[in-house]
């Protein structure tokens, strides 16, 4: 197993970057004396973090590394700030393009990375399975899967927000994100609008616990999605909006793409 963590200077964000890159390599045993080859190129899950988060934290919180290197796959985390992995005109920062094509030139140029769609998947937790909805439905000729672990599909809701100092709950974070929030509805940043005028939409898994205070948000959009035939699952279990729970079901997707 190979774990590289470095910076790399994109167009998209007009800036150098920090990204974490799992390379299942060749597996060696050394007390066994055995090795286990990988084939390459590799699969590739492109994995999003949360709101508060950096490239590092699913290295620090959850075990995905062991399970990348054990099941033979590469896992390419990207540092998204608190983005929602949307593109900020204003800002100059495109964070959907990056993660969504930028990325995934950079890291095949530079790794053995499988530049086919049925090996290429996005998932993301919480903010990042916002992301990962988002992006692989308006880029979904480059994902084939996508995972949705307690996402955050907030963006019915946040167009009633006002002021408030917790960045949660405010109107003045939320439009500095997603710019006019009466817009949301129906744009690129519009999860349903997304699945309406894909032509080709991945594989769609989820999981979010029972007591997430985005349960009923998930369920709705799974019910959404029954209601127009799109492949998806949906997995609603005990827990929270927890590490723990990111973990579990994190690597319950991952089992999916072997």
């Amino acid at each position: 197993m190979v774990l590289f963590r470095g910076d790399v200077k994109c167009k998209s964000l007009q800036r150098r970057t920090s990204i974490s890159v799992i390379l299942p390599s060749d597996n060696i045993h050394f007390l066994q004396d055995t090795e286990e080859i990988v084939p390459k190129p590799y699969k590739t899950l492109y994995l999003l973090h949360g709101l508060y988060g950096s490239d590092d934290i699913f290295l620090a919180n959850t075990s995905i590394q062991k399970f990348a290197e054990d099941n033979g796959i590469a896992i390419v985390i990207p540092c998204g700030e608190n983005s929602f992995y949307v593109d900020n005109v204003n800002a100059h920062a495109y964070y959907g393009e990056y993660v969504g094509q930028e990325l995934l030139d950079i890291t095949r140029n530079i790794f053995p990375l499988s530049d086919k769609r049925e090996d290429t998947y996005i998932a993301g937790f919480s903010m990042g399975g916002y992301g990962a909805i988002r992006n692989g439905l308006k880029y979904s000729k480059n994902f084939s899967k996508i995972g949705m672990i307690s996402a955050a599909l907030i963006t019915d809701d946040i167009v009633n927000y006002t002021s408030d100092d917790n960045v949660l709950r405010s109107r003045q974070f939320y439009e500095s994100v997603f710019g006019s929030l009466e817009d949301i509805e129906g744009s690129d940043m519009d999860p349903k609008a997304l699945i309406d005028n894909c032509e080709s939409i991945p594989e769609i898994f989820m999981a979010c616990g029972f007591d997430d205070f985005l349960y009923e948000k998930n369920k709705d959009f799974y019910g959404f999605l029954k209601s127009r035939n799109v492949e998806a699952k949906f997995v609603d279990a005990p827990g929270e909006h927890t590490w723990e729970f990111c973990d579990r079901y994190i690597k319950e997707f991952i089992k999916t793409l072997i």
